[in-house]
């Protein structure tokens, strides 16, 4: 490895590895570095020689891993996503994601860069590997969880798994039985991943008018997948236009916002009080 790079690009010493991470950029100015000093021009060398296969970037910073994705230079984002650290704004300094002064006033909504992060990561093609999904086990414990009330492990994972751009977590685990009880996840019920009645009872944060794309507005007697109608309605939104890869993923869903018939029955089942309705009428 280049001198001098070794603190920035983690690469495992086999003869191929899928993904070199460019680790740990919480700042503009680390971001300039590795974009302007060689760092990111050796990943790309590394890509051409067949030693990587994808470049990716770490980091815990929403303006700094934006920044990064609109570039076109990576293709992974590791990034740490959970409902507690989804509420909090840009900032370059990690620890306050978890500082308790940072979580004693009530919280409504995901930070809106946080959001648009992850939508623009699932629009551009970019794929998020999370990391603190559980908050360091923080969210997992009652007394610990910033969110005033513990959540299950398989809530957690389902969230995390659920935002757009999102293609696998990375479950930490001090022992067998906790990798265990992750790799579970896969045989879980609905009814223990669903974590849409959790998050609205949970007394210090509040998502109102938030889709959280749950499911709970199911069924539509019309057919729509809502939540998949609302998910690419956000998409466009968020771009001021009506990206061809969100219009040619919206014109193959079953049933399209234009069907709705305005019953009001999924707002009823919202646990979140999104305007449905209103949605659809915006989608089609």
């Amino acid at each position: 490895m280049r001198e001098g790079f070794d603190d920035q690009l983690h690469r495992l010493e086999t003869d191929h590895v899928e993904i070199g991470m460019i680790h740990y950029v919480d700042s503009m100015a680390d971001w300039e570095a590795v974009r302007d000093k060689g760092v990111l021009d050796y990943a790309r060398e590394l890509k051409a020689q067949g030693v990587i296969r994808c470049i990716g970037l770490s980091s815990h910073n929403p303006e700094v891993a934006l920044e990064a994705v609109h570039s076109g230079a990576i293709e992974v984002l590791m990034f740490s996503v959970n409902p507690c650290y989804d509420l909090q704004p840009a900032g370059e300094d990690v620890e306050q994601l978890w500082n308790e002064k940072n979580y004693e006033q009530p919280l409504v909504n995901m930070d809106p860069q946080r959001q648009e992060l992850y939508e623009t990561c699932q629009r551009l093609g970019v794929g998020i590997t999370v990391m603190k999904a559980f908050g360091g086990g923080d969210l997992l414990n009652a007394e610990l969880s910033p969110a005033g009330k513990a959540l299950t492990l398989y809530q957690c994972l389902h969230y995390a798994l659920t935002r757009p751009g999102v293609a696998t977590v990375m479950s930490g685990a001090r022992n067998l039985e906790e990798l265990k009880n992750s790799i579970a996840y896969e045989e879980a019920s609905e009814a223990e991943r669903d974590y849409a009645a959790a998050f609205a009872a949970l007394p210090k944060i509040s998502w109102v008018g938030h889709c959280m794309y749950c499911g709970h507005c199911a069924p539509c007697p019309a057919g729509i997948d809502v939540a998949s109608v609302t998910k690419f309605l956000n998409l466009a939104r968020a771009q001021g236009e009506v990206p061809e890869t969100v219009r040619e993923h919206y014109a193959v869903l079953p049933h399209h916002g234009g069907e709705c018939i305005a019953c009001g029955s999924c707002e009823k089942r919202c646990p979140f009080g999104v305007p449905v309705v209103e949605n659809m009428r915006r989608a089609a």
